[in-house]
């Protein structure tokens, strides 16, 4: 089976043709502003200028005709609506013109596919990294989610913004990484993750305020990486921990930056996985990846009418169902997490748990210890307020700031993950945990990563809270909204009766907190946020 793709969601028109096996051809043109960014009517016009050179580019380097190709994809979004309309405008003329099917395909969904084709990935997590996007994607129960993404602006935006403040043309990327490499002091920047999301935003400002007081570009650019790649490393290692995938898979714009995928490398060497790196060429947005990705989705029984093939500036890749993968992954020991080793002790006598924060490689020495020392005490404190009320944390027994270690309680049973996928029903404990949850909210603290991995599970079914490094104890209403987010979202990945759990989890958190319905529609709000774009 032949397909073409036609790819137009941003700056690149593009045309690509693949089989089964191979790429057959793959012709690109990209719309240049000369004052940086994308000016969405002047991309169209470059798009409707080139995209017939690009599509005859195509076939005549594939050496084929219209006759010979069996499917016509396009990318219907996310994107800039006068872009994307291009696309979708050419890819229906040829579909009446050649009398072939058509098929509508999701942006992101194309970059998986393309890297896994080019790389022989089988089932990967991906850290999805360009100029709009910054996402971390992950299989599970026949769709890919997005299980972490930039609550503002993406990676690639940050770079090509930053690069226009010192002088560079656009892209900013490339020359930041050249003047990165000569860089020396680490500056202080806002390290910004929120559970699975990141946010980019805060880093630019701090950045532009660093250049004005005279600080380096080099050392502005050397911090700004260290500091954003960082960030992304320590979600894509949750995420790897979450959904125990032994695959990471890198593409996108920004995939390019040799310093990232050297970290890459590094995290993936370290947690005994396979990291596949997307060459450059598919890296970037292609015709190719929509071909691909329109191949898979029509071989698995997917069709539309001519009617249908419209755009979606904010479609959704957990909108797509992707059949042809089977769930994998390898088994990670309980006692292992994306920041921290535990292993069980003795202290004067009791049977404890020792956990030890690791330290982290890829990272930069000074920002790993600086991350390391204040978690570790953001954690102590967020335990020892929340025992004060009744929220049932592991006790502290001891703690050593040298080795970075926290010496607990011992709780006997498993975590929530496993807990729920060794019983037909966990009601009773979803609803405790939910009653926790409004409690602790109450008080004005949260936990900042709260997963069905982030709560253990005694054996008599009660839940406790462990990991809260990244919580609050000044929270406000959206810091709790997160917390909730993230909840569903962890269900929504780990087992087939989410819907009806988080059901169970908010009637428990709705007797325990009086502005539950604050919180609600906070969580609404940041489904809506998220950029899918």
């Amino acid at each position: 089976m032949i397909a073409l793709g036609i790819e137009g969601t941003a700056h690149t028109i593009s045309c690509g043709i693949v089989d089964q096996k191979n790429i057959l051809s793959n012709v690109s043109r990209t719309y240049h502003n000369p004052n940086g960014g994308i000016h969405p009517r002047e991309a169209a016009q470059h798009h409707a200028d080139n995209v017939k050179d690009v599509i005859d580019g195509a076939m005549q380097n594939a050496g084929l005709r219209l006759d010979d190709v069996d499917l016509v994809a396009y990318s219907r979004g996310p994107g800039l609506g006068p872009c994307l309309r291009i696309a979708a405008t050419a890819a229906r003329t040829i579909s009446v013109k050649a009398g072939k099917p058509i098929v509508g395909v999701n942006h992101p969904l194309g970059h998986v596919e393309i890297g896994r084709k080019v790389t022989g990935a089988s089932d990967p997590i991906m850290l999805y990294v360009s100029g709009g996007n910054t996402q971390v994607i992950s299989h599970s129960n026949g769709r890919y989610r997005v299980m972490g993404e930039t609550m503002d602006i993406g990676l690639g935006n940050l770079l090509d913004k930053l690069g226009r403040d010192i002088g560079f043309p656009f892209p900013g990327g490339p020359q930041i990484e050249r003047l990165a490499l000569q860089g020396k002091k680490l500056i202080d920047l806002p390290y910004s993750v929120k559970g699975m999301d990141t946010s980019f935003s805060g880093i630019y400002t701090a950045a532009r305020e660093h250049l004005k007081k005279g600080e380096s570009p080099e050392d502005v650019c050397f911090s700004v990486q260290e500091y954003s790649f960082a960030m992304l490393l320590e979600v894509l290692e949750r995420g790897l921990h979450q959904t125990s995938k032994d695959e990471i898979l890198l593409a996108g714009g920004v995939a390019k930056n040799l310093r990232l995928r050297e970290m890459i490398s590094e995290l993936s060497a370290h947690l005994g996985i396979k990291a596949y790196l997307t060459a450059d060429q598919y890296c970037m947005d292609n015709g190719a990846m929509i071909a691909q990705a329109g191949l898979l989705m029509y071989k698995n029984g997917h069709r539309i009418g001519l009617d249908e093939a419209t755009v979606d500036q904010r479609f959704r890749i957990d909108q797509v169902e992707v059949p042809w993968i089977p769930d994998s992954g390898r088994n990670i020991p309980e006692n292992r997490g994306a920041e921290s080793v535990v292993s069980i002790t003795e202290y004067r006598g009791r049977e404890t748990v020792t956990k030890m924060r690791i330290p982290k490689t890829y990272r930069n020495l000074e920002l790993d210890n600086n991350i390391r020392i204040a978690r570790m005490r953001n954690e102590l404190s967020i335990i020892l307020k929340g025992r004060e009320i009744g929220i049932p944390f592991p006790g502290v027994y001891d703690v050593d700031p040298v080795k970075f270690s926290t010496t607990y309680e011992r709780i006997t049973g498993g975590t929530l993950r496993n807990y729920m996928k060794e019983r037909d029903s966990v009601e009773g404990t979803i609803h405790q945990l939910g009653s926790y949850v409004g409690k602790m909210h109450s008080a004005g603290i949260t936990h900042g990563d709260l997963t069905v991995s982030n709560v253990l599970v005694a054996e008599d079914g009660k839940p406790f809270f462990i990991d809260t490094s990244m919580g609050k104890s000044d929270s406000e209403i959206e810091d709790m909204a997160v917390d909730v987010y993230l909840f569903d979202e962890s269900l929504k990945a780990a087992s087939i009766r989410a819907e009806t759990e988080m059901s169970t989890f908010r009637k428990g958190y709705r007797e325990s907190f009086a502005k539950w319905n604050e919180v609600f529609a906070t969580v609404s709000e940041l489904e809506r946020r998220r950029r899918y774009v």
